[in-house]
């Protein structure tokens, strides 16, 4: 099955091809990489397309939504959506999913698994406490590029972006992550039923 994507950013779009293909489907069109704020309000029009066309997966990150509970995004965004329009909170930000690989992120930076938290769900900015780890990486060219220079305002270093995609597509263990994160556990399953959920098009998730 051909599924669509509606998410946040570039990195958003290779964690949604990553779980589509692992769930054996196959991705479609991306939509968004606008932020937030241009999901919530495209949630009608990307629901009636799920209806007759492609399901769509929708990846939000909890933190940016402002609400107290995770549980509380589907319903009060969206109560009576398709159950072909796949909306999922990604607990608290999507690198809690990446950081939920815990071998993975220590391989990457040349850290002790040690360091790596957890619980990633349970932490309250994880895209700080990666760019954190990254700081104390020994692998001068990865923090040049995932650490902000000195002085700089921006959050992230100018690579990134593209370090973490590259991460996703060729290094990040799915299978692994998800017992570490709910919420990624929870948007796998949801993927598997499609094929199931494809008959009862009006049943909410």
């Amino acid at each position: 099955m051909i599924v669509d994507m509606l998410v946040e950013g570039d990195l958003d779009e290779a964690v949604a091809r990553r779980l589509i293909l692992l769930t054996g489907h196959q991705p479609g069109v991306v939509f968004g990489k606008q932020g937030v704020s241009y999901i919530q309000r495209s949630l009608r029009a990307f629901d009636q397309r799920a209806r007759y066309g492609n399901p769509v997966l929708a990846l939000v990150d909890f933190l940016d939504t402002h609400l107290s509970c995770p549980p509380e995004l589907p319903a009060l965004w969206l109560p009576a959506r398709s159950s072909r329009f796949l909306l999922r909170a990604v607990v608290n930000e999507m690198e809690s999913w990446l950081l939920a690989d815990r071998r993975g992120i220590a391989q990457l930076l040349g850290l002790n698994v040690a360091l790596i938290p957890q619980q990633p769900e349970q932490l309250t900015d994880p895209k700080q406490t990666l760019i954190n780890l990254a700081r104390r990486s020994p692998r001068r060219k990865l923090r040049n590029a995932m650490v902000p220079p000195p002085g700089v305002t921006a959050a992230v270093g100018p690579g990134y972006t593209g370090v973490m995609i590259e991460f996703v597509t060729k290094r990040w263990s799915v299978e692994g992550a998800r017992r570490l994160a709910p919420s990624l556990d929870r948007c796998c399953h949801r993927l598997a039923e499609l094929n199931t959920l494809a008959s009862h098009p009006f049943v909410p998730l």
